[in-house]
């Protein structure tokens, strides 16, 4: 069997080239990621093992990883597109989101992003048709924000128009103590919801902007190629019969985990104070150095006129089932000004701020359109 063509060279430069990455690439892509980490309080590391694209094809859409190569061959960068049918108010547009940018030591300071960044997009689009991207970046990684937002000046006059589309939160609900049942208008989900909940997710997508195209086949296809997220996963809330409201608590552990690498300064003693309640309380203390948190991203969270209580309620559903398997916590992605924070309170928390930015060329026809939004076609569980 003859071995397939190396893909060609997008960028090259003295030291390094960037080319699409190919299938033999994933285990240089999975160390890349496990070794890329930003030091701090919590020192954590996100892995992918064994197969860094498995997230990527969760998305239901296609997906372009772009790679650096140093001369050495080392694998020394990485960055995704992945794109999918979407809406921009009534216009059905092909969307795309921007994710998993990693640059080893030693690189960061180069130009390898600034050189290469306009070359891929321009590839993508091309082989895609993708119009306007979205991308997150945490509110606390400056060199992130200098680096990509700073665009229209000097060097960087060339590179996409980054615009903040949704400030929002990561809501990380600790689940210690034991709390009360929700009201009776949550329960579990059954196969005799299925075709209500998926026309309600499909139609819920349809009012965001940048939602996801997608009709409640493609929902029931989603649940099906998902690993440990399914129809008996979901929690509804209805009223007067009608879906008000639903999630679906789901672990990624299946293709993507966050490892802590340690806990330092002040983060010594939140560990410590921690995991004496946790003794006393009797619930799950934080991992060791070396263990990964076990956790549950709130996905498909829809609420009908962002109405807190009903939010309220389904977390009290999902809370007690996470507790009782060990997990440490259950995190929503929360618009910062969205009536949605209010359904939080008896809870314990805490909040990672992060912004979705709306990513364009310049030139872009949707360069003059607002994107501001509470509503984004954001699902935070694959970013």
């Amino acid at each position: 069997m003859t071995a397939a063509a190396p893909e060609p060279a997008l960028v090259e430069h003295d030291g390094w080239r960037v080319r699409f990455a190919t299938k033999a690439d994933n285990q240089a892509l999975c160390d890349l990621f496990r070794a890329v980490h930003v030091p701090g309080a919590l020192d954590i590391a996100q892995e992918r093992d064994p197969d860094y694209f498995a997230l990527l094809d969760l998305h239901a859409g296609a997906h372009d990883t772009a790679v650096g190569v140093a001369d050495d061959g080392r694998l020394v960068a990485s960055g995704t597109i992945v794109t999918r049918p979407g809406w921009f108010g009534d216009e059905p547009i092909t969307t795309g989101y921007l994710c998993d940018l990693r640059v080893a030591e030693g690189f960061r300071e180069g130009k390898m992003v600034v050189r290469a960044y306009g070359k891929v997009m321009d590839e993508v689009r091309e082989r895609r048709g993708a119009e306007i991207f979205t991308t997150v970046i945490f509110d606390s990684n400056e060199r992130a924000k200098r680096a990509l937002t700073g665009g229209g000046q000097g060097r960087r006059k060339d590179q996409p128009i980054y615009r903040p589309m949704t400030p929002f939160e990561m809501v990380s609900v600790q689940l210690t103590r034991p709390k009360r049942a929700p009201s009776a208008r949550v329960r579990a989900a059954t196969d005799r919801d299925a075709d209500a909940l998926f026309g309600f997710l499909a139609e819920r997508e349809r009012r965001r902007l940048l939602g996801w195209r997608v009709d409640p086949d493609g929902i029931a296809a989603r649940l099906a190629a998902w690993p440990g997220c399914s129809l008996e996963d979901f929690f509804i809330a209805r009223e007067g019969g009608r879906i008000v409201g639903c999630l679906a608590p789901w672990d990624t552990r299946a293709v993507k985990r966050t490892r802590v690498l340690g806990y330092h300064q002040h983060m010594r003693w939140v560990k410590l104070l921690f995991n004496a309640g946790a003794t006393l309380g009797r619930f799950q203390k934080l991992p060791p150095a070396g263990d990964c948190f076990d956790f549950s991203f709130l996905t498909h969270l829809e609420i009908v006129d962002d109405d807190p209580a009903v939010l309220h309620d389904l977390l009290l559903a999902a809370y007690p089932g996470l507790r009782a398997r060990g997990q440490h916590f259950m995190s929503a992605f929360v618009p910062r000004g969205s009536r949605l924070a209010e359904a939080f309170g008896g809870f314990s928390i805490q909040k990672t701020a992060m912004t979705l930015y709306a990513v364009h060329p310049q030139d872009s026809r949707f360069a003059k359109r607002d994107v501001k939004t509470l509503w984004p076609g954001f699902e935070m569980a694959l970013s």
